[in-house]
């Protein structure tokens, strides 16, 4: 219920101050495993991708040092984020990560594993695709344009350009052996990849 009742007031909040546009909303499965790959340029990006789903609740991963802020940390908690290291190869995190995955849930990871503020794509790490062989979860690009213009580098005060997220088609995964993950891993992230710069460049 707290999940569904923030979601409420950051929809009509993202709409009056930046006139934010989600299409493609249908493309996210109703049922089942889902991993949500986007690119990632601001701190705004997971509020969007929770109201670019709108029938599931979303599952994030979050800085492990944002659950020592107080207040905030409890509220992140409730609204299903949970902590990972990025400083190491956090195997809490990827353990909870497959927990979710494997009871059929919708999971937020973004591809490049941190803000990419030059515009374009960063270098994608190979654990997003590792997971969903791994878990036979169904993979949604997503593209976010704007975000990172909210905060620019220099800047002081927020600014609010019109926002938008669109919502590719989802792109199946089999379970497969560990040879057989290794061997289609790399085409698996390029596929996701070029996705994800479509959508950006308004495909």
């Amino acid at each position: 219920m707290f999940y569904w009742s923030v979601r409420a007031f950051l929809v009509v909040l993202t709409k009056l101050l930046y006139r934010c546009q989600i299409t493609g909303q249908e493309n996210v499965p109703d049922t089942g495993p889902v991993i949500i790959a986007a690119n990632h340029t601001s701190y705004v990006d997971p509020v969007l991708i929770a109201l670019a789903v709108r029938k599931r609740q979303v599952n994030f991963m979050g800085k492990a040092g944002l659950f020592k802020i107080p207040v905030f940390g409890t509220i992140i908690k409730w609204l299903n984020t949970f902590p990972v290291q990025r400083e190491t190869t956090d195997k809490g995190a990827i353990a909870k990560s497959l927990k979710l995955l494997e009871n059929g849930e919708v999971l937020l990871i973004f591809p490049e594993g941190t803000r990419i503020r030059t515009g374009g794509l960063g270098q994608p790490y190979p654990g997003v695709t590792g997971i969903a062989l791994k878990t036979g979860s169904t993979i949604v690009p997503v593209g976010i344009i704007g975000t990172g213009k909210i905060m620019p580098n220099g800047s002081k005060l927020p600014r609010f350009p019109r926002l938008k997220v669109r919502v590719g088609k989802p792109i199946t995964v089999a379970r497969g052996t560990a040879a057989e993950r290794r061997e289609s891993q790399a085409e698996l992230t390029a596929k996701m990849m070029s996705e994800i710069k479509m959508l950006i460049d308004g495909g």
